[in-house]
């Protein structure tokens, strides 16, 4: 199955923008008026004109299916229809001391959500050692407060950046785009979904959902 026509990339490239900046204002690395800028110049690097700023207390949204430039309108989207879930495997999957479970799949006629939960969730440098030599290298000589600062810092955004990033892929080869998700949790617990285009097409029989490279296998029948 091909790629998602042009108004489904751009509406998958734009949430998965939006998430990443929100996540920055999130942690303190943007402020408000720095986010907005910067989901304007995305708007404005895919073709559509940013809308004035709603006024308080109104919901505004921004149609990016058509290839024109995309206006304000106060209508949300349509919804996908949903058709059917799957369980996941009855199992636990480790890596890097975490353990992921595949709860459910969703499936919808024009998208497919995977339900998941880590817990105990994994140790961040051993997931990432890369970033771990880096970071030592970067505070070799600090203060052991300053180190530890920074330590936290490279762990959080590894956590909000790149922890709970995953792939999916099928049995016919069709190519998945991610559109976001969301998780959320605490003491050492994490539950989310994440949402990806297009929907299964019928003739799949498998869905492999991969994290920190960990593969796993979900059949649909």
């Amino acid at each position: 199955m091909g790629l998602p026509d042009a108004g489904k990339r751009r509406e998958a490239t734009l949430a998965a923008y939006s998430g990443a900046i929100g996540s920055f204002r999130y942690l303190g690395e943007l402020s408000e008026d720095e986010e907005h800028d910067w989901r304007d110049r995305m708007l404005v690097a895919l073709g559509i004109t940013p809308p004035e700023p709603a006024r308080q207390g109104v919901s505004q949204f921004i149609h990016v299916g058509n290839p024109d430039p995309g206006t304000a309108r106060t209508e949300p989207p349509d919804v996908s229809r949903f058709v059917r879930s799957v369980l996941g495997p009855d199992a636990e999957f480790e890596r890097h001391g975490g353990r992921l479970r595949v709860l459910a799949v969703d499936i919808y006629d024009t998208v497919v959500t995977v339900r998941w939960r880590v817990a105990p969730e994994p140790d961040i440098f051993s997931a990432f050692p890369a970033e771990a030599i880096q970071l030592a290298q970067d505070v070799e000589g600090a203060d052991a407060w300053a180190a530890e600062h920074l330590r936290e810092k490279a762990e959080q955004r590894l956590r909000m950046m790149r922890l709970y990033r995953f792939s999916l892929t099928d049995d016919t080869g069709t190519k998945y785009m991610t559109t976001g998700g969301s998780h959320g949790g605490g003491n050492n617990e994490m539950t989310g979904e994440a949402k990806f285009l297009p929907a299964p097409p019928p003739t799949a029989a498998t869905l492999t959902f991969t994290w920190l490279d960990q593969a796993v296998r979900i059949p649909l029948a």
